[in-house]
């Protein structure tokens, strides 16, 4: 069986912060590569800060998917919502429609944990 014959997995650890994403690399699983959400935004109108957090937030969301295109299952994690409102991202790109996504809740993880996770949840 060839590489392009199996099915790619990726686990993202996901908050409004960072994303970290993890693949099976040489057969171990490690950090494969880290997306970092835009900076904040100031300005005297709220309703401006919202926009701005709203097109920041689908801006990153639109990065982070860039990088799991080649995957055919991805397990979302994280400890607040952002793992669901990427999950909700996700189903509004047809590249995502025949993909598997599972989304859990977790605490915090260092990147050992992470990884550690990941490992078992796809063996």
């Amino acid at each position: 069986m060839t590489q392009h014959d199996q099915k790619q997995n990726a686990g993202v650890w996901v908050d409004h912060q960072k994303a970290i994403i993890i693949t099976k690399e040489s057969g171990e699983y490690a950090v494969k590569d880290k997306v970092e959400a835009p900076g904040a935004f100031t300005s005297d109108s709220e309703l401006h800060i919202d926009n701005a957090k709203h097109a920041d937030l689908r801006s990153y969301f639109k990065a982070l998917s860039g990088h799991l295109h080649l995957y055919d299952h991805i397990l979302l994690f994280g400890t607040g919502i952002a793992q669901e409102q990427f999950h909700n991202f996700l189903k509004e790109d047809a590249k995502f429609h025949e993909k598997q996504v599972t989304v859990e809740n977790t605490q915090h993880l260092n990147d050992h944990q992470m990884i550690a996770k990941v490992r078992d949840f796809f063996h």
